[in-house]
């Protein structure tokens, strides 16, 4: 009758063990792909924030252009209405 319980005890213990085993692995594969996940959001942040830089810079330059557009135009209007010939 001792002897029952002892290997009850292991039997259960043994489960145990192999259950921890299989969430061990289970965890380990988990965290390799939460990393490769960041990895991945880390790398499309940078693109965004890239893409996103681009875009405000070149909005940027094309408003300095349409602005120095306009101020051309409008010194050629003047140019061009003025009654006397220009040296």
């Amino acid at each position: 009758m001792s002897d029952e319980p002892d290997n009850i005890v292991l039997r259960h213990l043994r489960d145990i063990r192999t259950t921890l085993e299989t969430h061990g692995t289970q965890l380990q594969a988990l965290s390799e792909g939460q990393r490769r996940l960041e990895k991945q959001v880390s790398d499309l942040t940078k693109l965004v924030t890239y893409s996103l830089g681009q875009s405000t810079e070149t909005q940027f330059r094309q408003s300095q252009q349409e602005s120095r557009i306009d101020e051309v135009c409008q010194k050629l209007e003047e140019l061009l209405s003025r009654p006397e010939p220009v040296e």
